[in-house]
């Protein structure tokens, strides 16, 4: 039984079995944006306060903001979208100690970049994503008496995450920029926003002093980019060396 827009029963909103473009394009705006505003606020709070986000997780404050996973899962996409679009500065070059032709090793080297840019955009997002707990690990182990558990510490990761794939995002749409000053002063400023970012959101989140987040988080950051840099290089040998071995 219906009355109104709503089920009495199940307190479904009734909508039409066979939905026109609009009626579906109302939906997708509705389940991406939450038309409450939800998606925006918690997307300014994200960015512009570090850590709060998190501490309002751990309160089990979560109806007024859109979960860590979907921010995550938002940013993530957003950034690797861009990065299909925007020259990168990858750098291969596949070399011979023998006596092999210049032209040969020209092809073999863009294909090489081409099978490398391949697999960063196929496995660089699953890797990150798998990444993630290990951030959580790192954290954990640093604030071991917080009386937090380890689920809770990955809502700070994710949460780390989206602001940094903000920050990614941004800098590599700089490269666009024609000017070489404003393209790596955007970058290096995007760099120093992500490593002061998690300084406060360490902070405000684990309620510790700007002194003791500062060194805490200089040897998570360094801990945790070893790891992602040693991951992904793992990724782009099998590949390259594939190549070499043609030459």
């Amino acid at each position: 039984m219906r009355t109104g827009p709503y089920c009495a029963a199940c307190g479904q909103k009734a909508a039409a079995l066979n939905p026109t473009i609009a009626d579906f394009l109302h939906d997708l705006a509705h389940e991406l944006l939450h038309v409450d505003g939800k998606i925006f606020r918690s997307v300014q709070l994200l960015l512009t306060r570090p850590g709060f986000l998190t501490l309002e997780q751990f309160a089990g404050r979560r109806a007024h903001y859109v979960s860590p996973i979907r921010l995550y899962l938002t940013f993530s996409i957003v950034f690797f979208a861009v990065l299909q679009f925007v020259p990168n500065d990858l750098h291969v070059e596949i070399t011979s100690r023998d006596a092999v032709d210049p032209l040969l090793l020209q092809q073999r080297t863009q294909e090489a970049i081409v099978a490398v840019n391949e697999v960063t955009h196929v496995w660089a997002p699953r890797v990150m994503f798998l990444l993630v707990p290990v951030l959580g690990a790192f954290v954990m182990l640093s604030r071991r008496r917080s009386g937090y558990n380890y689920p809770q510490h990955l809502y700070f990761a994710l949460h780390v995450h989206s602001a940094w794939f903000f920050a990614f995002t941004v800098g590599s749409l700089a490269r666009l920029v024609q000017a070489p000053y404003a393209r790596n002063t955007i970058g290096a400023l995007m760099v120093l926003y992500a490593g002061v970012y998690l300084w406060f959101a360490f902070r405000r989140a684990y309620a510790v002093t700007l002194l003791g987040a500062l060194w805490r988080t200089e040897v998570i950051g360094v801990a945790y980019w070893l790891v992602v840099l040693a991951t992904l290089f793992a990724i782009w040998l099998p590949p390259v060396v594939a190549i070499s071995k043609t030459v």
